[in-house]
């Protein structure tokens, strides 16, 4: 796993690797205007463009969920739980949230795995779940704080192994100004 997605555009790199094409560094010299021609940079500098493209980011793995306004049996809400950090269990579940499972949620490998094999497996879990709750006339479930704490120190150790651990990047929740850096998804499927 990189530390920052590849571009699936196939002629990236060539096109990259022209000569009239250049790479300006908006994070230490910010756009301060849009000109006829294209930007200015802090530095006065101005780039003339073919195309702007105003990509703006999105709040990766979290955003989905931290956007509802989810509320927990202690009233606090699931954005506010993970101000500071993402806790889950396995990247399915959180305490203090009974019976809500995420697929694809925070903390899980579905960053490094094919999208329907992972939903696969983790639907497969959550349904086994239901079906013992259900034979056994259980009506809640939910991880304990303990598992929680747990699963991030497994989820931080594999992180702490890789290189997108150091890397600032929405692996990380670094696009998203005001987030807390965190590796977002288990770093693999072990």
């Amino acid at each position: 796993m990189g530390a920052k997605r590849s571009s699936l555009e196939m002629d990236y790199y060539d096109v990259y690797n022209q000569s009239n094409v250049e790479l300006v560094d908006v994070n230490s010299n910010s756009i301060v205007e849009i000109t006829p021609n294209g930007i200015r940079t802090e530095d006065g500098r101005e780039h003339e463009l073919d195309l702007l493209v105003l990509a703006t980011g999105f709040d990766s793995v979290t955003g989905g969920i931290t956007n509802i306004n989810i509320v927990g049996t202690d009233g606090i809400s699931i954005k506010e739980k993970w101000k500071d950090g993402i806790h889950t269990y396995l990247g399915l579940g959180c305490a203090g949230f009974p019976n809500l499972f995420f697929v694809h949620g925070p903390q899980s490998p579905t960053a490094v795995c094919i999208g329907p094999t992972c939903s696969e497996t983790e639907g497969d879990w959550i349904a086994e779940c239901i079906r013992v709750m259900t034979t056994n006339n259980l009506a809640r479930i939910e991880p304990t704080r303990e598992a929680e704490i747990g699963w991030r120190e497994e989820v931080m150790k594999e992180a702490s192994t890789r290189l997108i651990n150091t890397a600032k990047s929405w692996y990380r929740g670094a696009n998203v100004p005001g987030n807390h850096l965190i590796t977002l998804n288990l770093p693999s499927q072990n």
